[in-house]
């Protein structure tokens, strides 16, 4: 069984795509059939089998000069813009229709008396010409452009619809692309957060335990382990509320500050927050990149203020800085991280704002809801 594992029966979607095939096909048989009882028609008053027959020929000459161009010579020669080669193929392809068609149609008009003898009376030019030689059918279909404007016409439709399902398909490729690569981001900006913050957060929480304060190691670990079950198990989906995103940010600004000794840290979220949703860990790089940067020295500061109405989120963190540290104002790959995922969940719809001013670094996000 596994060689069959990719065949035609085992896979609903190209088995329904040919049976649309198939429908249209069917669709443009029965259309056919139907414009050739038009009186203006030349097979009107043939025979209905003779209509039928030669309806079907003629389509099924239709639909293998269709796929040979579009799923052949288009994408191996005009796509790869090998264009004067697939011109003269797509030339060659018609002529070879031209001719399959006209013997298609000369041998069965010839063969059925009644239709013979419907255009001697009614279309006499055309009766003279399906007497004369295949090649003289040929030359006048192809000088007198007949079979081109004939098949412009039949193809217009098909090609138009495959055209725009491929259009579809490549958008919906593109965001399942998007998609992934929005997950893939996700998963680096844990990977990235989780080691080094869990390395620095234990370190910090074993000194306490070292230095005999139990209560507060406690109350870290406490917080350590309701960060990292967030981050690891519940910041799956798309959007998050805003409230378990800031219980977050204040869990890690608790666990930052240990390991600080001179520097002053401030965190001012609202006291109510509305059930707004937030792409889950988007504003922590702001943190990290803040408390990385900050030099631990009487004077230094971190202050970070979040806004949020009901349209709107705006989060702002202003710390000081080391000037003599070429990367603390460029940041690091978390920031790099957040400005793509800024640009896959809120394209558009945000303000990344950046500026120094001295020894002072300010960041302002702000999202359009």
């Amino acid at each position: 069984m596994p060689m069959f594992q990719s065949g035609f029966f085992l896979n609903p979607g190209k088995a329904l795509r040919w049976l649309q095939h198939g429908l249209f096909w069917l669709l443009l048989l029965g259309l056919r059939f139907y414009l050739t009882n038009i009186s203006f028609n030349v097979y009107g008053g043939f025979p209905i089998s003779s209509m039928l027959l030669l309806n079907t020929c003629s389509t099924g000459v239709i639909v293998l000069f269709y796929y040979t161009l579009v799923y052949y010579l288009w994408p191996k020669y005009l796509v790869s813009h090998k264009y004067v080669k697939g011109v003269l193929l797509i030339l060659l392809l018609l002529v070879v229709y031209t001719i399959s068609d006209a013997i298609a149609e000369k041998f069965l008009i010839s063969s059925c008396a009644p239709c013979m003898a419907r255009l001697a009376k009614t279309e006499p030019g055309y009766f003279q010409l399906i007497k004369s030689d295949l090649s003289n059918i040929v030359l006048v279909r192809l000088v007198t452009f007949g079979t081109p404007f004939f098949l412009l016409l039949t193809l217009t439709i098909p090609i138009s619809i495959k055209t725009a399902l491929n259009a579809y398909r490549s958008n919906m490729r593109s965001v399942t692309l998007a998609k992934q690569k929005l997950e893939l981001e996700l998963n680096f900006l844990r990977a990235q957060l989780n080691p080094h913050f869990l390395f620095n957060s234990m370190n910090n929480i074993y000194g306490l335990i070292i230095a005999g304060d139990t209560e507060r190691s406690a109350g870290l670990v406490s917080r350590l382990s309701e960060l990292l079950r967030y981050m690891l198990y519940e910041s799956d989906a798309d959007t998050m509320p805003l409230s378990k995103e800031v219980k977050l940010m204040a869990d890690y600004i608790e666990l930052e500050k240990v390991r600080l000794n001179f520097t002053r840290v401030a965190f001012n979220p609202p006291t109510i927050l509305a059930d707004i949703g937030i792409a889950p860990l988007l504003l922590i790089p702001l943190i990290e990149n803040a408390f990385k940067f900050t030099p631990d020295e009487p004077g230094a500061f971190i202050d970070m203020t979040l806004t949020v109405t009901p349209d709107s989120i705006d989060f702002k963190i202003e710390n000081s800085v080391d000037p003599a540290r070429p990367d603390s104002l460029s940041g690091g790959i978390g920031l790099v991280n957040m400005r793509k995922r800024l640009g896959l969940y809120y394209p558009g719809r945000y303000r990344y704002e950046v500026s120094t001013n001295g020894n002072n670094y300010s960041v302002n996000l702000c999202l359009s809801l």
